[in-house]
C-alpha cells in the first residue's frame, strides 16, 4: 500500500465514522507512525509503506475510531509553539487558551509591579510553563486538585523549562490544591482555565466516549461552579492592583463579569478570541491609584 492509498483509505474511513477532520487526522497519525514530518510525507506519496509503519498506523487509526483524541494517541499537543506531553490524566490544551497566555503576558509587560504569577487548575501545565518560559524573570507557580495531573505538569516542566541555574530565574513551583485553598497567597496575577463545560454537556460527551477527565471539564449546571468559588478566593490571594484572568465559554462571559464585579473587582473586561468569541475575562483588585 502506498502512502497516498493509506491516506485516502483512512480519510474515507474516519469521515464515514463521524470524525470531523478525517484527512488531517489521517495525515497526523501517519506522520506519527512513520516518525516523519508532514512535508516529508507529502513529498513521498507514491512510496510503499513499510510493514512496521503500516501496522503502527492501523493501530493508531483503531484508537481514533474508538474515540481517542489524536493528541492522546501521539502523546503530545502543541501549545504556544511548544509540544506538551498529554494523556488521559489531563485536558488536551486548546488553541483558544493561548489567548489567556497572551492576555497575561500583555498585563505583565505593561505592569512592572507584576512579579508573582499563579496558574490555577493547571492540568498539563501549559499555561504556567509557557508564562515561565516566555518571561523567565517572573516567579510562576501552579496548582491543580489532581495529583495525577501535576505529575504530567512536572514532566512537562522538566522537558520544557531551563533549570533555574541556567536561566537565572526561579523554578516553577507546583502545588496540589483545591483551587487556591492550599496555595501561599500574595500574587500579582492569577490565571485560570477552570472546568466550564456544563454538566449536561459533559454527560453528552461521556455518552460519546469522551476520554478527558471529568474534573477538568465539568463545571456544574451552568459551567460556572468553579468560577464562583475561584473569584472571591482570588480576591483574597491577590495583592493590591493584582489581576485575575479567567477563561470561560462565550455564552458565560456576561455572568463571569458579574461574578467578578460582585466580588469587588474593578476594570472588568472580556477579551475576544480570533473568532470574535468572548474567551478571557479580566479583573483588577482595587488598590492605590495606578
Amino acid at each position: 500500500m502506498t502512502i497516498r492509498d493509506a491516506l485516502m483509505e483512512t480519510t474515507a474511513t474516519l469521515g464515514s465514522n463521524g470524525v470531523e477532520t478525517p484527512y488531517l487526522d489521517a495525515l497526523i497519525l501517519l506522520c506519527h507512525a512513520l516518525d516523519v514530518s508532514k512535508e516529508r510525507l507529502l513529498s513521498d506519496l507514491r512510496e510503499e509503506l513499510p510493514e512496521k509503519g503500516l501496522r503502527a498506523f492501523r493501530e493508531s487509526v483503531t484508537q481514533r475510531l474508538a474515540g481517542l483524541p489524536v493528541s492522546y494517541i501521539r502523546g503530545v499537543k502543541e501549545f504556544y509553539g511548544r509540544e506538551f506531553l498529554v494523556d488521559r490524566r489531563v485536558l488536551v490544551p486548546r488553541p483558544d487558551t493561548e489567548l489567556l497566555v497572551e492576555t497575561a503576558l500583555a498585563l505583565a509587560d505593561a505592569n512592572p509591579a507584576i512579579r508573582r504569577i499563579h496558574d490555577c487548575c493547571t492540568g498539563s501545565g501549559c499555561i504556567a510553563i509557557t508564562l515561565q518560559a516566555e518571561r523567565p524573570q517572573l516567579s510562576v507557580s501552579a496548582s491543580d486538585i489532581s495529583p495525577a495531573a501535576l505529575e504530567v505538569a512536572a514532566a512537562n516542566a522538566a522537558r520544557l523549562l531551563d533549570p533555574p541555574e541556567t536561566n537565572g530565574g526561579p523554578a516553577l513551583m507546583l502545588v496540589c490544591s483545591d483551587l487556591l485553598d492550599s496555595v501561599d497567597c500574595g500574587f500579582d496575577l492569577i490565571t485560570a482555565n477552570p472546568p466550564y463545560v456544563t454538566s449536561e454537556e459533559y454527560a453528552a460527551m461521556r455518552e460519546r466516549g469522551w476520554p478527558e477527565p471529568q474534573n477538568a471539564l465539568d463545571g456544574g449546571d451552568d459551567g460556572l461552579d468553579l468560577v464562583r468559588r475561584l473569584v472571591p478566593s482570588a480576591m483574597d490571594c491577590l495583592d493590591q492592583n493584582g489581576y485575575l484572568c479567567v477563561e470561560t465559554a462565550d455564552p458565560q462571559t456576561d455572568s463571569a463579569r458579574t461574578i467578578m464585579v460582585n466580588a469587588g473587582f474593578a476594570d472588568v473586561v472580556t477579551h475576544r478570541d480570533l473568532a470574535g468569541r468572548g474567551r478571557v475575562t479580566v479583573g483588577r483588585k482595587p488598590g492605590q491609584e495606578l
